[in-house]
């Protein structure tokens, strides 16, 4: 083994002495006991020495401490401190391997333990009892449960942690796939605009040109602010957002009668905005969308629906089932569906008091 870390070394020399110390007080008030020679010091020594490890090597502190002890009592000496060793040890293994191995070697000390003091306690029914009891219970089983219980709420907690990572990497590559999405969706609206009047009409084409140039600085934008884990101080802006699907060649007529709303909420709604005029571009052909924002009595509710020509029967991709994650964490209702005259509507309703909607 390694040499242990200093402070464990500190540790293991206190507990040391204090075993010493505790074993010879209890020499002189056990009269019928093995007086203590250098063996029984000795084993004292090396039962509380190789606690130094116990963090290091927990399993091998136990076994040298369960040894050591089980020498010390089937060699006659005075019951001692040498038991609190094992104990500690225990409390160790407990914490820090898993629970069906530290319960196992919870069970071999614990037997180990008991074979050791029999032959002191053969023939004296009652105090054969109190000692089965004692070694069992008070010197192994407590500190294995409280070492367990550590053990499995540290367990709790990393499992915890890893979840809520697990969690935040899913919301960022969700909020990177909607702003490459919707970014990508506009520049390939434009640049096909573009190649269609380069000739004919350059000034449009210019201007398809320079519409192509601000929407990828937004996403750029945006994609700093998901990757940096950072959030603009200003408001999702719903008008630009529009603004520049229309650049790109998309009619959209925005209605908006919600006035003021929270922050989270207000985030979402862009969202969904967001994420269903990236699929009128990118899936409905030539068309116009419709976008409606109303608030309802304690609910907000945003509605997009396009007349496309797309197909009906649309299968939810990545873009849809985020966003139905995301207003149903917040409490909402969503739907995203195709329209018996044609086209296509995604409708959500946000809850605004905390209350579902």
């Amino acid at each position: 083994m390694r040499l242990p870390a200093g402070r464990d070394a500190v540790t293991a020399l206190g507990a040391v002495a204090v075993a010493v110390l505790l074993s010879v007080q209890a020499g002189t008030s056990q009269g019928d006991a093995r007086t203590l020679d250098v063996w029984g010091y000795a084993l004292v020594v090396l039962a509380a020495g190789v606690l130094a490890w116990r963090r290091a090597a927990p399993v091998t502190a136990l076994a040298v401490s369960v040894a050591a002890n089980a020498a010390y009592l089937l060699a006659g000496y005075p019951y001692g401190p040498s038991l609190l060793c094992v104990g500690w040890a225990m409390f160790e293994v407990a914490w820090r391997r898993p629970i069906r191995r530290s319960a196992l070697l919870a069970a071999v000390a614990a037997v180990t333990s008991v074979a050791a003091v029999l032959p002191r306690l053969v023939g004296e029914l009652d105090i054969l009892a109190l000692g089965l009891v004692l070694w069992g219970a008070c010197w192994l089983a407590v500190p294995w449960s409280l070492g367990a219980l550590l053990h499995v709420r540290a367990a709790a907690r990393a499992e915890l942690l890893a979840r809520v990572a697990l969690e935040e990497r899913v919301r960022i590559s969700r909020e990177v796939h909607d702003v490459a999405g919707h970014g990508f969706a506009v520049i390939a609206m434009q640049a096909g605009v573009a190649l269609v009047v380069l000739d004919e009409q350059p000034e449009q084409a210019r201007a398809s040109l320079e519409g192509i140039r601000a929407t990828a600085t937004a996403a750029l934008g945006d994609l700093r602010q998901v990757l940096d884990e950072r959030r603009s101080a200003v408001a999702p802006d719903l008008a630009a957002l529009v603004a520049r699907a229309r650049a790109a060649g998309l009619p959209v007529e925005l209605t908006s009668t919600a006035g003021d709303l929270p922050a989270a909420v207000q985030d979402i709604v862009y969202q969904v905005v967001r994420e269903s005029l990236t699929n009128v571009i990118r899936h409905a052909g030539p068309t116009t969308a419709a976008v409606v924002v109303a608030r309802e009595p304690g609910a907000v509710t945003v509605t997009v629906t396009d007349r496309g020509t797309g197909p009906a029967d649309v299968v939810p991709g990545r873009g849809l089932a985020g966003l139905r994650s995301r207003v149903e964490a917040a409490g909402g209702s969503f739907t995203a569906a195709g329209l018996e005259a044609g086209g296509f509507e995604v409708h959500a309703k946000l809850p605004l008091n905390g209350e579902p909607a």
